[in-house]
């Protein structure tokens, strides 16, 4: 008799296969708690930023079939296809819930990819005041146009703090008794309304 496994037992057996395949540097820097973001660059460099340090190239390199396999295999954890017709996949690994994002060929010379780790701490405008961030008046007026129901736009580079200004301004909106519904293609907002 042949005992078939469980969905979970299939799910977290692929996770911890995914996990394996990142490679043991990737996976014990996902596991620092300092560590933001790991990136695989076309040239086969892995970046690695690091909270309070910024970006810093590491001394490890990954081959192109390397990064490529992963790419493919997480592609194949969350039932995508990637190929040269569809060369991007963006997904959320399972367990540590990181955001993953690879390319291939033809968009970018080489497999590469970027590991971003979830936000581990919602910040209000009134840190990003303490911090110094923002001035007081301007973290005043966001609040005024959040109560307002005014659109706010937030944009900037990759690593800028979009997400982390976002989820301020959706904690003052939490503060309301305002029903909210977030449609995001990756999960990376949290609001607690």
């Amino acid at each position: 008799m042949s005992v078939i496994p469980l969905r979970s037992e299939v799910s977290s057996r692929g996770a911890r296969m995914l996990r394996t395949a990142l490679g043991g540097d990737i996976a014990r820097w996902l596991d620092e708690p300092d560590v933001i973001e790991v990136m695989l660059n076309p040239d086969g460099r892995l970046w690695v930023d690091r909270l309070g340090e910024g970006l810093a190239a590491s001394e490890c390199l990954m081959s192109a079939a390397d990064g490529e396999r992963i790419i493919r295999l997480v592609a194949h954890h969350v039932g995508a296809e990637v190929h040269t017709g569809a060369p991007r996949v963006s997904a959320e690994l399972p367990e540590g819930g990181e955001r993953f994002e690879g390319l291939l060929p033809p968009v970018v010379a080489a497999p590469s990819f970027a590991i971003r780790k979830p936000a581990i701490a919602v910040f209000s405008l009134a840190d990003y005041v303490t911090a110094g961030i923002m001035s007081n008046w301007q973290a005043t007026a966001l609040a005024d146009a959040v109560a307002a129901k005014k659109n706010i736009l937030v944009v900037g580079g990759t690593s800028t703090g979009k997400t982390t200004l976002t989820n301020a301004l959706l904690a003052e909106v939490a503060a309301t008794s305002d029903r909210v519904v977030l449609i995001e293609d990756t999960l990376e907002l949290q609001c607690a309304a």
